[in-house]
């Protein structure tokens, strides 16, 4: 009985403790004239403007890596660069002096596009006032928010042809031009978004080729020369994104069998799965993309002859601006098709392959960096 009367003795001690207490203990209110002493970001966001309409809507994706300078008001400039979410992020507290924001005054942001790239919004500069708000998250506030800049990449048809060949372009105005081919047989014209028709001849041989231009510059496979006609296109169009093969973040071997073909040596993961900001800035649908991985070579065969339409292609990570992609496809063991093309982190290209009747093709880097990839089309047989 004394050892229950002891342990009754406790309990009623404790829940007497809890009893004592009052509600406004546990749950305090916060004094507002005072400063917390804490941080907040004061953030700009930049995103890919798809449809070019100078507003941020449905359909608009955050733009990674771009970097946003922020004048403040000791005469110091700053620079951020945005994170996978579009977001530039600055910290700001009274307090924290080692932050980016931390006295009252004006402040005035500004984006800096990377090469290739133009805002489409009007607003690349923009400014605010911020006060001193104390017992507010960071104790100091704007007197006015940013909003979203957008950029779009400025709008080409480029490819390589033989020194010599004539190049002419009509775009959806029809208006034709003719393109300027350097030395080495590159050329590059401006182009508008819509369909456009492409004109080589060289030799006596002549290729069109019709083309979408989008929302990426267009990087065309290389005119054959050749003046026999060129295969017909398989009649079965396909597309596939990535997007069905997982249904959580993370990284998936693409299997043989997906989308009708089979697969080597490359992965599919979500966007931003991993800090590489090319992953963010090449995907072009949906959430999911693939890459090399490793960064080591992989193909894409089948028994069965298909045709490589084009895919969009980016370089994985900031570190491998200026990758040169390399594509081969074979017939059997005969080679077929083959084109180079240079890669960025900042923004993708839509390569407008036209290889036919091809059983593999291959995708690596030189230098054996990342490449990402999107939206890869082809055509099968019936």
């Amino acid at each position: 009985m004394g050892a229950v009367a002891v342990a009754a003795t406790g309990l009623a001690m404790v829940c007497g403790m809890a009893r004592a207490g009052d509600a406004n203990d546990y749950y305090p209110r916060r004094t507002w004239d005072s400063f917390t002493g804490g941080q907040m970001n004061t953030s700009l966001l930049v995103f890919r403007d798809l449809n070019r309409n100078g507003v941020y809507d449905l359909g608009d994706r955050p733009m990674s890596r771009v970097a946003v300078e922020l004048d403040r008001p000791n005469a110091s400039t700053i620079m951020r660069l945005t994170n996978a979410g579009g977001f530039a992020n600055f910290r700001m507290s009274v307090t924290q002096r080692d932050f980016e924001v931390v006295d009252p005054g004006h402040y005035a942001f500004r984006v800096v596009p990377p090469p290739g790239y133009s805002v489409t919004t009007g607003n690349a500069a923009q400014e605010s006032d911020y006060v001193v708000s104390p017992g507010s998250p960071g104790d100091m506030i704007a007197r006015t928010t940013t909003h979203p800049v957008g950029l779009a990449a400025d709008l080409t048809i480029s490819g390589a042809v033989a020194a010599g060949s004539r190049v002419s372009l009509t775009g959806p105005d029809g208006v034709t031009t003719v393109a300027k081919v350097g030395p080495d047989g590159r050329f590059s014209a401006a182009a508008a978004p819509g369909e456009w028709l492409v004109d080589f001849s060289a030799g006596g041989a002549t290729e069109r080729r019709h083309v979408v231009v989008g929302a990426a510059p267009v990087v065309l496979s290389g005119f054959s020369g050749k003046s026999a006609p060129a295969e017909a296109p398989l009649p079965v169009e396909h597309v596939v994104g990535f997007d069905d093969l997982l249904t959580s973040p993370g990284v998936f071997e693409i299997p043989s069998g997906y989308g009708g073909l089979d697969w080597y040596n490359l992965v599919a993961m979500h966007q931003r799965f991993t800090d590489g900001p090319g992953y963010t800035n090449t995907t072009m649908s949906g959430e999911f993309i693939a890459y090399n991985s490793s960064g080591h070579p992989a193909q894409v065969f089948s028994e069965k002859p298909f045709d490589f339409t084009g895919a969009y292609f980016g370089a994985g990570w900031d570190d491998a601006e200026g990758e040169t992609l390399i594509l081969k496809a074979w017939r059997g063991d005969e080679p077929a098709y083959e084109d180079r093309l240079t890669l960025s982190a900042n923004g993708l290209v839509h390569f407008a392959a036209d290889y036919r009747r091809i059983t593999r093709l291959e995708i690596r880097t030189q230098h054996y960096w990342q490449a990402a990839v999107d939206d890869f089309a082809y055509r099968t047989g019936p």
